[in-house]
């Protein structure tokens, strides 16, 4: 019985060393993600990106403004048709498969918004500035947060968005930090 007891003692301070050691690796990779610098895409890859939300690939739409917002913590675009705003968009750096952990840092990142019409409907949609990723949006003067600047009614109706069509960035590789 003694036996059994220092084998399974032995056998658990193992896996905690093993379990702490992985842990320190996993933050080590974390640290090293939240501190490279990483570059905005430009205003015509925002542009491309917003459209691969669109039906069709944005076919018979035109951009009508298009906008760089330094951060997602909240900010109101004001274009001719009307004004989108979005509040406190943040994304969490995640190691998959794992949920984000409780040290994982969070942070703020750039916007590109972009509205753009077709003889039927107008849209805006919020581009991330750093992956190119749709962030949001809004279909219509009068849907979501989309708010027409006038008092009439608007013949156009509200867009289809097709979040994530178009995006081949794919799945994060096993056990790589990332941003989300």
């Amino acid at each position: 019985m003694g036996r059994l007891r220092r084998w399974l003692a032995v056998a658990g301070l193992t896996t905690l060393a093993l379990a702490a050691g992985g842990a320190l690796a996993v933050k080590a990779d974390v640290d090293r993600a939240s501190g490279q610098a990483i570059k905005a895409i430009t205003a015509r890859e925002a542009i491309a990106d917003a459209m691969k939300s669109l039906p069709n690939d944005g076919a018979g739409f035109q951009v009508v403004a298009t906008q760089f917002e330094p951060s997602s913590k909240g900010f109101k675009f004001s274009y001719p048709g009307g004004s989108f705003g979005e509040q406190d968009g943040m994304e969490c750096l995640t190691i998959w498969p794992l949920p984000r952990l409780p040290f994982s840092p969070c942070r703020y990142h750039p916007v590109w918004v972009v509205a753009m019409s077709s003889q039927s409907c107008e849209v805006v949609v919020a581009i991330h500035a750093y992956t190119g990723q749709f962030g949001g949006g809004g279909g219509g003067v009068s849907a979501g947060t989309v708010q027409s600047d006038s008092a009439a009614p608007s013949p156009l109706r509200a867009c289809d968005l097709m979040p994530g069509a178009g995006q081949t960035n794919g799945q994060p590789s096993w056990g790589q930090p990332y941003w989300g």
